[in-house]
């Protein structure tokens, strides 16, 4: 039984130079370098599935084709073209056109390794799709196993779960099932508001207008309270009180200024210029002429009834 690291990392290619059939995957379960396993569990499909593209794969040198930044880095040779595949007793075996370049290279020892690349499941690791292969030198850059496949796949509904699982922190091979009812779970959690952040709205709007409706009645308060200094102290009449007012509770600070720039013209419609009656706890003595006296005496009038 072949050595499932050596076969699935970087089979060696074999012969006199460039052979035309080299073995690709081995069946079963295998496990890779860095821990990994996987499992060519369907040989027949994986090969339907190729024989339905109806395009060659391609073989390139290092897995250049599979790494962005060698693609973004200009051309990426194919040092040959995988024309059809076929099912044997140890796996799955692919007749490859090489390149000059490539033949050339192989028969020097150039390159002795061939490292295959797949399409697999999450779940389940099992292998669904060959998507070439690459010429390599080092084992440790074996089996490049592409999850993030652009291509519409027939996996793409698990491939989308396992993104998910991914992002809700859940361990690798968790089932659908599962990852559905954590989703759930967060999405419900999600619309229950936290208590000690949000309020009700109909509490959050009666508690807003109990306090706009305080802070006007002693907006106005206050207002009426200035008013009615500026008003005693002469510095408004009657008829400018409402507009007073009014300005006060808009802009107390534009009422000040009026205040201050202005030199009270209206005090001495408020203020008294005479003493209006006799201070209380004061006496009067009530001095009368002699000519009151003989009229008092003659009507029968008593003088005091006169100075009351």
């Amino acid at each position: 039984m072949p050595d499932l690291v050596t076969a699935i990392c970087a089979r060696e290619i074999t012969g006199d130079g460039a052979p035309e059939w080299v073995h690709l995957l081995p069946l079963g379960v295998m496990k890779a370098r860095d821990g990994r396993t996987f499992d060519l569990a369907n040989p027949d499909a994986v090969v339907q599935v190729f024989n339905a593209g109806g395009v060659d794969l391609p073989v390139d040198y290092e897995h250049q084709s599979e790494r962005a930044e060698a693609r973004n880095s200009g051309p990426v040779p194919a040092a040959g073209w995988i024309k059809s595949l076929q099912v044997r007793a140890d796996g799955i075996w692919g007749r490859v056109d090489w390149t000059k370049r490539a033949r050339d290279m192989i028969a020097n020892r150039e390159y002795r390794y061939l490292s295959p690349a797949i399409l697999y499941n999450q779940p389940d690791r099992k292998i669904i799709r060959l998507k070439g292969a690459g010429l390599v030198h080092n084992p440790a850059l074996h089996l490049t196993a592409l999850a993030n496949q652009e291509d519409t796949m027939a996996d793409e509904n698990l491939t989308f779960m396992q993104r998910v699982s991914d992002m809700l922190g859940l361990p690798e091979g968790t089932d659908e099932t599962t990852v559905l009812d954590e989703l759930a779970a967060l999405l419900e959690q999600r619309d229950k508001p936290d208590p000690r952040k949000f309020a009700p709205v109909e509490a959050l709007n009666s508690l807003l207008r109990d306090r706009n409706a305080r802070t006007a009645t002693m907006s106005q308060g206050r207002a009426q309270s200035k008013v009615d200094a500026a008003f005693k102290a002469g510095y408004l009449t009657t008829a400018m009180k409402s507009w007073a007012t009014d300005l006060c509770m808009v802009d107390e600070a534009a009422f000040d200024r009026f205040l201050e720039t202005s030199t009270a013209p209206f005090a001495h419609l408020v203020q008294r210029s005479h003493t209006a009656a006799t201070p209380p706890g004061t006496e009067q003595t009530a001095i009368m002429s002699d000519a009151a006296k003989a009229v008092c005496a003659q009507l029968g009038l008593d003088p005091k009834a006169l100075i009351d």
